[in-house]
């Protein structure tokens, strides 16, 4: 392809989630998912679980300007919420927070690999997250409901269609134990 055919405005190598004409550094409330690539369970490892937790909660030394609201790490991917205050110079864009949260808790997986002498042969995260911004307090109450709630949700589906399920359906006597 010769340099006069290339058009930045026609051609984008993939699609974005994003709104195209929201400012993501705007004051307000975020709902971010962050995957791990291929669906890994590696946030599992206690080392790996110990440090997502950790650099969450060093996001606002990081970013003055972020609080953070609920948050929950599963096996290959974590939820939180967390607000921006735009109001203020140099404000972080949600891309910005989501980038050194990325970063720090890859260091921690490569020293993982590093001092277990393992080879590191994939990345620890998809290239992209999930973002939605949350425009009201339903949405807020809504959203805080599902993170705190996914935990056990993961845990029903993974029960779904087992021998014996650990819910017992409607009606179904529990045994006396």
């Amino acid at each position: 392809m010769d340099d006069g055919s290339f058009d930045p405005k026609t051609y984008t190598r993939r699609n974005s989630n994003r709104l195209t004409s929201y400012d993501y550094r705007s004051s307000g409330a975020y709902f971010i998912t962050i995957c791990t690539e291929k669906r890994q369970r590696v946030l599992e490892i206690p080392i790996m679980h110990t440090a997502v937790r950790e650099k969450w909660h060093q996001l606002p030394q990081r970013f003055p300007t972020v609080r953070l609201d609920e948050f929950v790490i599963m096996p290959d991917h974590v939820h939180g919420m967390l607000w921006l205050d735009g109001t203020l110079k140099d404000a972080p864009t949600v891309g910005r927070v989501v980038g050194a949260f990325k970063a720090w808790v890859t260091i921690v997986w490569r020293n993982y690999h590093t001092e277990a002498n393992l080879p590191c042969l994939s990345h620890l995260w998809q290239r992209d997250y999930y973002e939605h911004v949350l425009r009201n307090a339903d949405d807020v109450v809504l959203t805080r409901e599902y993170i705190l709630n996914n935990p056990l949700k993961a845990l029903v589906d993974d029960h779904k269609g087992s021998p014996k399920s650990i819910i017992p359906s409607m009606g179904e006597k529990q045994e006396a134990g």
